[in-house]
């Protein structure tokens, strides 16, 4: 796998993957930088003394850190000896997530194997990329726009991870819908139905002085003011329900941190501060229904692995109708993400109870069908057409 970056114990999309294909019998290689922590990947934070490393953290997976042969206002960036690690791996499949610079070597490999396959995904969209007209029009429309084309008819799947991924991928390079598939972000569920049955749920509660007949609501992530969470914090107000708490994770900036606190003051609002992985799922547990008003996130597949019904908002080209296959969420137009208005569906499910099981049920179908990495990655695999059966009856190395 060709992967910008990779943080060890997350739950992004590159760990699940490591993860499930490895305890299915492949040997899985990660070629990626050399940022380890997540808020210094998110800041740019790039040390260019930190050297080369080969560590095998988790899963039997290999992960081979390289340090950047150019990174251009960090936003072009590619690793030096790609090509001699994939000699000495003789991979099977090279994955390759989002359109990594070193797709040149992955594609001047697969010329001299070409048993072996690519896959691209990509994750970008107009709400997360291309934000300016030099971002729009140079950078994807033209630069990387060439760069994928050049090397288009060596990719075996094109996968956008969203509906609107692959609006991107058709409005800015010019891809053809008839050439991509739908890869979504997936959960852990295997995870998810392990913490499920594990978790103390009234010694949790109790930690927060929850009730066990209280209602509880969870929110959270990397906490900007573009996930509008201080909107949810008025909602929780407006209930005027001491019966109904709301759990917010995560991390926020000094300012914004300080204007959640100050509006959480006497409310039922209780600040969980940043979890790891096992934590977040355990506090999920908890939970009747996850909240998230805005910004995409993989928290929501996350939130569906825990059997949660969902309140999502869009705000422009997040899309979340592939993940409501079975009425399991509750999606907010741009105009009804106020507070009034999410305070009045907090206050409908609370008291239909019925309607609540319903969405949970649903939920739980939508992970068991759609979004556990072990069919994930079965999809992945099917470049190979003898491994269309079950996956795991042939080692492979990606």
């Amino acid at each position: 796998m060709l992967s910008d970056f990779f943080g060890v114990n997350l739950s992004y999309q590159e760990n699940m993957l490591a993860k499930y294909y490895t305890q299915n019998g492949h040997q899985v290689v990660v070629i990626a930088s050399t940022i380890e922590s997540i808020f210094d990947y998110m800041q740019n934070k790039y040390e260019r003394s930190t050297p080369k490393s080969i560590t095998i953290p988790f899963e039997n997976c290999k992960i081979i850190r390289l340090p950047y042969r150019y990174n251009i206002l960090n936003k072009l960036r590619k690793h030096s000896g790609v090509h001699k690690i994939l000699k000495q791996e003789n991979p099977d499949l090279i994955y390759v997530h989002n359109i990594h610079l070193n797709l040149r070597e992955a594609v001047k490999y697969v010329k001299k194997h070409p048993g072996c396959k690519i896959i691209l995904d990509s994750h970008s969209d107009f709400s997360n990329s291309a934000n300016n007209w030099l971002s729009t029009n140079i950078l994807h429309k033209i630069i990387r726009k060439r760069f994928l084309h050049k090397h288009l008819a060596y990719i075996d799947r094109l996968y956008p991870v969203t509906p609107s991924s692959a609006d991107f991928l058709f409005e800015a390079y010019g891809i053809d819908y008839k050439q991509m598939e739908l890869l979504p972000l997936g959960c852990d569920y295997q995870n998810s139905i392990e913490i499920i049955k594990s978790t103390d749920q009234g010694k949790l509660k109790a930690e927060y002085g929850i009730k066990k007949e209280d209602f509880v609501i969870i929110t959270g992530g990397k906490l900007t003011p573009n996930k509008k969470t201080d909107i949810l914090i008025k909602a929780i107000e407006l209930t005027q329900d001491k019966n109904i708490h709301l759990i917010v994770f995560g991390k926020a900036e000094a300012e914004y941190e300080k204007l959640l606190h100050k509006m959480a003051e006497g409310l039922p609002v209780h600040f969980a501060g940043w979890l790891n992985s096992e934590e977040l799922l355990r506090h999920m547990t908890i939970a009747d229904l996850a909240i998230y008003p805005a910004s995409q996130s993989v928290l929501w597949q996350q939130s569906i692995g825990m059997h949660l019904p969902l309140i999502l908002g869009n705000t422009g080209y997040q899309d979340f109708d592939y993940l409501n296959l079975h009425n399991n969420i509750i999606g907010l137009k741009k105009d009804e993400i106020n507070p009034e208005y999410i305070s009045e569906q907090i206050k409908y499910l609370k008291n239909n109870p019925e309607t609540l099981r319903r969405m949970k049920q649903a939920a739980q179908q939508v992970a068991e069908e759609y979004l556990d990495y072990t069919i994930i990655c079965q999809k992945t695999l099917e470049v190979f057409e003898h491994l269309k059966a079950p996956i795991g009856k042939e080692e492979t190395t990606i």
